[in-house]
């Protein structure tokens, strides 16, 4: 599946039972464990002596979330959700078993039973994870559905089945109790200007995603794991990501094959009127690390060791004007003529001479909202196939 396209001059191109016998007693047997997490409904006859998460995810790429498990309940933490934020607790307790002491934790951390049964989500990037989870059916809200790209979202939209809550300060709170959501799952920028104040202010659970603090493109897409816990579902999580995992790997492994000498050039953005700079991505960087991956060379990354640089037009013109390719992530520019309409100095760049500058919008909807930032974060292995394909045809012939 593209996620980006070329264009040219003119077009888009137990088992069970085990009996211990005691000295001189009798037969004992061990409490029935479950052999798998529950994911629809409650412990009907609870046992303290049991786990009832057999099922577990373990983390190893995302490094703002942590998971610790108990026999009946798991806690997260959220660690570096925006900038200065603290750390954010979350405890999930098998529906149907008692909840821990409260005065065990954080004054705010927050309580929920799970698995949850329905869930309203604030990002476009939470929505792959129900749809590859296979808990779309949980869905019953969104913040706004305008720059929603996933057909299967879509169609529940346009069918009246999702409720729309708005997002920063002014979310609509009431819509949000009437709709009863187990759980919102959201973002945070700035307390003061966010919703989750709000939400949880009003008695609504509400969980913090930082996939978007992640630095690594795997890292943001492992949270997919996060999104599976509050739903029990760590053992289809665990599947899903080993699968991206594997193919961004191999993509990855792919581009390692290629030479110092035959590595390209990427120019990557373009001049930003609003911010009057032109955004060269850090090494350090989700792109930096990206483009790493995927064997280029970053035209300029000199100037941005750690975090992206903003540099002047000028600069970028005067030691950047032969880069081998050129990806100008704009918006609305789908034609090398809409390009050199931003700036006719643009067709001096030679990946514009050779026909080899490249957009993120190949699947944009009619309000602007691009599948590259909803579906590529869950799964980055598209992203860098793209990008390999782009850069090194000659790896991925058939892609």
């Amino acid at each position: 599946m593209n996620l980006l396209y070329l264009f040219r001059h003119t077009v888009l191109s137990a088992t069970a039972l085990v009996l211990v016998i005691t000295a001189g007693i009798g037969i004992a047997q061990e409490p029935a464990a479950p052999a798998a997490n529950l994911l629809d409904g409650c412990v009907t006859d609870y046992d303290p002596e049991v786990d009832y998460f057999p099922e577990q995810i373990t983390i190893t790429d995302a490094e703002n979330f942590t998971i610790e498990y108990f026999n009946n309940y798991k806690v997260v933490t959220i660690t570096d959700a925006f900038d200065d934020a603290p750390s954010f607790t979350y405890v999930l307790v098998q529906c149907g078993t008692p909840a821990p002491d409260t005065a065990d934790f954080p004054e705010d951390t927050q309580f929920i039973d799970v698995p949850a049964e329905d869930i309203i989500t604030m990002s476009t990037t939470q929505l792959p994870h129900l749809i590859d989870l296979d808990l779309l059916d949980r869905l019953v809200g969104l913040d706004t559905g305008l720059f929603v790209s996933a057909p299967e979202v879509r169609a529940l939209i346009e069918a009246g089945e999702l409720v729309e809550i708005g997002s920063g300060a002014e979310v609509n709170v009431e819509l949000a109790l009437v709709t009863e959501p187990d759980l919102i799952m959201t973002y945070g920028f700035d307390p003061t200007t966010d919703a989750f104040p709000v939400l949880v202010d009003a008695g609504i659970f509400t969980a913090l995603n930082a996939e978007w603090r992640e630095v690594t493109p795997l890292a943001r897409a492992e949270w997919i794991k996060y999104t599976g816990v509050f739903f029990n579902a760590e053992a289809r999580a665990e599947a899903a990501y080993a699968n991206i995992a594997s193919e961004y790997n191999a993509a990855r492994e792919l581009a390692a094959s290629v030479t110092d000498a035959e590595r390209q050039v990427v120019l990557w953005n373009a001049f930003s009127t609003f911010s009057d700079a032109w955004f060269i991505p850090g090494a350090e960087t989700y792109v930096g690390a990206l483009l790493d991956d995927a064997g280029a060379i970053i035209a300029l990354g000199e100037e941005a060791p750690g975090d992206s640089a903003p540099l002047s037009f000028e600069v970028v013109y005067d030691r950047a004007l032969d880069a081998d390719v050129w990806m100008v992530n704009l918006f609305a520019v789908n034609t090398l003529e809409d390009l050199l309409a931003q700036d006719s100095r643009y067709g001096d760049f030679a990946a514009v001479e050779a026909g080899n500058v490249w957009n993120n919008s190949r699947r944009v909807n009619a309000n602007g909202g691009n599948d590259y930032f909803e579906l590529g974060v869950t799964n980055p292995h598209l992203i860098l196939q793209d990008l390999v394909h782009m850069l090194y045809p000659d790896l991925l012939p058939d892609h």
